[in-house]
């Protein structure tokens, strides 16, 4: 019986699980592993305040590629009334995506076994020529695997440049934001400081907001750019064609055509057969949606130098319209910001002093001028998780690093990675045992952190790890202890 084991209990693990289920014909045992009691929340739907919503419409999010409007059907099955323009909340998504594995595992074929161990894996050891894996686990137990997954999501976010140690262990600063997602921020007198102002700053805003916190709120990024709303019509829906062929390869001429293209509202700049298609409303949301399905082709067309250009210069304007608030969301911000409530900093965090009564932070401003200070009784990093394996406080990354069984992509997304998801490791010889998915395949994919793209890799995955043929029984009670030779890494 084949053994897939799968390191991360989020969207991407639970997803690639379902479909190992779906997709088995033979003998199959699945183990998956993962910290948290709950699976298919990961980080973004395990929060529990209503106020974070999903940043997709109801009618795109269904989790199974096959049933465009499977998570429709089923919020409708919850008694709620809901249109496909809805914005749901994202803890109602959590519990539709363990709905479903756990009307799978209900369901699940005699032939099959599945388990799920709530554990950290610390490591992981290649053996038998390099055709099985041991994962230590942080309990002391050991799994066996013919195939491993990482589906480990992104990783906690980095510290803020002026950020030193003293400022990062004071109560006033919050390094993770979803370590307080229970905070009463009802009883903070002062004002809060939000380091970043993407999507986690959004969410951040409107929980405090929401929780009463009462002081105004300050968010600085080094643009000063939020994220842009969805629009409140819905968009006719944009017929597939060919990008003009000029494109691909060439990051100048590609950001010049989609500027071109918003302005003036005609694709001629885009497609070759741009006189068949016709931009029904004047919406910039409509030329970036066109491009979602281009973008992985687009990114890997790219060298890698034009890819750090674009991670340097252009990411942040790209990401700000391609992720975007829900309607309603997006309302309450605009208001915060008229009445002053919020404000938006372009700038970078120059250094943090504590004093008894609060921290003070020195902001920097864009483009030079006076520094500015802020006093403030709160300070919450909001600059987004990372992919990058290098700089990550996880065990098992720098135990996967030490061992050199994983290569940090070029650009520092994610991992260097096959385009089946095998891993490659320093000589660039791709896996036989551990594959990846989702976030760890930014470097070789751009786009690959939303629903619509992860739910296709986990099905892909899935059957790419069902491909291969019977291995004998192999029992943990074979493995020698020169053959394991743990190595524990520093962080731990």
């Amino acid at each position: 019986m084949n053994t897939v084991a799968i390191i991360g209990g989020g969207f991407a693990g639970t997803l690639t699980a379902v479909n190992l289920i779906h997709h088995a014909r033979n003998p199959l045992k699945i183990v998956l592993i993962e910290t948290a009691e709950n699976l298919g929340r990961g980080v973004a739907y395990s929060t529990v305040f209503p106020k974070h919503l999903l940043n997709v419409p109801a009618g795109r999010m269904s989790a199974l590629p096959d049933e465009p409007l499977h998570f429709l059907k089923w919020a409708r099955a919850q008694n709620m009334v809901v249109s496909e323009s809805s914005y749901l909340s994202r803890k109602l998504y959590g519990q539709y995506i363990d709905s479903i594995l756990q009307s799978t595992v209900i369901n699940l074929p005699a032939f099959i076994t599945f388990e799920k161990l709530t554990d950290e894996a610390l490591s992981i050891q290649l053996i038998q020529d390099q055709t099985k894996a041991v994962i230590k686990l942080a309990s002391g137990e050991v799994v066996v695997a013919d195939k491993v997954v990482l589906a480990t999501g992104n990783f906690c976010p980095q510290t803020p440049s002026g950020i030193s140690q003293s400022i990062a262990a004071s109560e006033r600063y919050v390094n993770n934001p979803w370590q307080r997602a229970d905070a009463d921020y009802a009883t903070t007198s002062g004002d809060a400081l939000l380091i970043g102002t993407g999507l986690t700053m959004i969410d951040k805003v409107m929980e405090l907001v929401h929780s009463g916190f009462k002081g105004n709120i300050y968010a600085v990024s080094r643009h000063g750019l939020i994220p842009r709303a969805h629009s409140k019509a819905s968009l006719a829906a944009f017929a597939q064609t060919e990008l003009n062929q000029e494109l691909y390869g060439d990051l100048t001429l590609l950001f010049k055509a989609v500027k071109e293209t918003i302005r003036s509202g005609s694709y001629a700049h885009l497609f070759d057969n741009s006189s068949t298609v016709k931009m029904d409303v004047a919406d910039w949301r409509q030329v970036i949606d066109c491009l979602r399905p281009h973008s992985q082709a687009l990114w890997a067309s790219l060298s890698d130098k034009q890819k750090k250009r674009f991670l340097r210069h252009l990411r942040t304007y790209w990401d700000v319209h391609r992720h975007r608030m829900a309607p309603e969301i997006a309302e309450e911000i605009n208001g915060l910001t008229e009445t002053g409530r919020l404000k938006i900093l372009s700038g970078r965090l120059y250094s943090v002093n504590e004093t008894s009564e609060a921290l003070i932070a020195t902001i920097m401003p864009r483009g030079g001028g006076q520094p500015e200070q802020l006093k403030v009784a709160l300070m919450i990093n909001c600059s987004g998780y990372s992919p990058d394996f290098r700089r990550a406080k996880s065990v098992l990354a720098q135990s996967l690093l030490t061992r050199a069984l994983v290569v940090p992509h070029p650009t520092g997304l994610g991992l260097s990675v096959r385009t089946d998801g095998a891993i490659l490791d320093v000589t660039g010889k791709p896996s036989k045992v551990l594959f990846t998915l989702g976030p760890p395949t930014l470097g070789l994919r751009g786009e690959t952190v939303a629903v619509p793209e992860l739910r296709v890799q986990a099905r892909e995955l899935a059957k790419v790890l069902l491909q291969t043929g019977q291995t004998s029984e192999f029992s943990v009670l074979q493995i020698e202890e020169s053959e394991f030779n743990y190595v524990k890494s520093p962080l731990s």
